[in-house]
């Protein structure tokens, strides 16, 4: 997929509507950023008020600050996500051009008790999949570390060139993971019947081959939203292209699995798993249409 040509005809669908949808995609934002700064002003006011020590609310023995950090995640869990669904409905009405989804009311997108258990229940899911991912990299590195730390003889040297590269491999792993999961809200939104968990490991091969495209998107709009004034811009036009892009493989898939289908061949997940010189013929008659 042309980045180039993606932008550029995400950018024309943006046109006339630019200010609400960039009061709709930057309210997650706001949300993670609120909760954020709450969580760090309770940590001034325990610093000032109470008896601690700074290093004791980062070592994480400390169960007020525990307690803490667990509300004030869950806060940001259960408000960002069904934000972000909204958003993504928001962005899918217009990437898609459905009339009937555009001109209905955001707070009621919001408030939906579909839009509430399934954004948070996906939300859940894709924490808890990183988190478990995440425990390798961890044990790893600390065991790098701790080797690292000692006296290096040739068998702590072999052990600790092994734990920093397993650390290595583990954080790619976790952060294939992370680009995957940027594309439940707007899968879960183009497949509504599709339950949260389903979606969320749907999401991993969906991505997969495709997570290139997100990566140049955020490496173009990145120096954009580095500014306070040019994040709400950058972000939108960010989430737009992606949305649109998330569209394009969807029919890619559908495109592939029919013709699969009529050849008896069966039916392939993505246009990942195909040969390349088939993916470029579909490419060339892509351009074309």
């Amino acid at each position: 997929m042309k980045v180039r040509e993606l932008i550029r005809y995400s950018k024309g669908l943006l046109a006339g509507r630019r200010a609400r949808t960039m009061m709709i995609c930057i309210l997650p934002l706001g949300a993670e950023l609120f909760f954020r700064s709450s969580e760090a002003a309770v940590y001034s006011l325990m610093l000032y008020f109470g008896d601690y020590a700074p290093i004791k609310l980062f070592g994480g023995d400390e169960p007020l600050q525990l307690a803490v950090a667990a509300v004030t995640a869950l806060l940001r869990w259960v408000t960002t996500a069904p934000l972000m669904y909204a958003a993504a409905m928001r962005l899918y009405s217009i990437t898609a051009e459905k009339n009937e989804l555009r001109h209905k009311p955001f707070s009621r997108i919001l408030l939906r008790k579909c839009t509430l258990k399934r954004s948070i229940s996906a939300k859940l899911w894709t924490k808890t999949i990183g988190l478990f991912t995440l425990v390798p990299a961890v044990f790893f590195g600390t065991s790098a570390y701790a080797l690292l730390s000692g006296k290096l003889y040739a068998r702590e040297a072999f052990l600790a060139i092994n734990a920093v590269f397993l650390t290595l491999v583990s954080l790619l792993i976790w952060a294939s993971l992370k680009l995957s999961f940027a594309a439940v809200p707007f899968l879960l939104v183009r497949y509504p019947k599709r339950t949260a968990f389903r979606t969320v490991i749907y999401s991993v091969g969906f991505m997969r081959g495709r997570k290139s495209v997100l990566l140049r998107l955020i490496a173009v709009y990145l120096p954009q939203m580095m500014t306070i004034a040019g994040l709400p811009y950058g972000l939108t036009k960010l989430m737009n292209a992606f949305s649109l892009s998330i569209d394009i493989f969807i029919k890619e898939d559908e495109y592939l699995e029919a013709n699969r289908a009529d050849s008896g061949r069966g039916k392939t997940n993505n246009a990942g798993k195909l040969p390349r010189r088939k993916k470029r013929c579909f490419k060339a008659s892509a351009d074309k249409a």
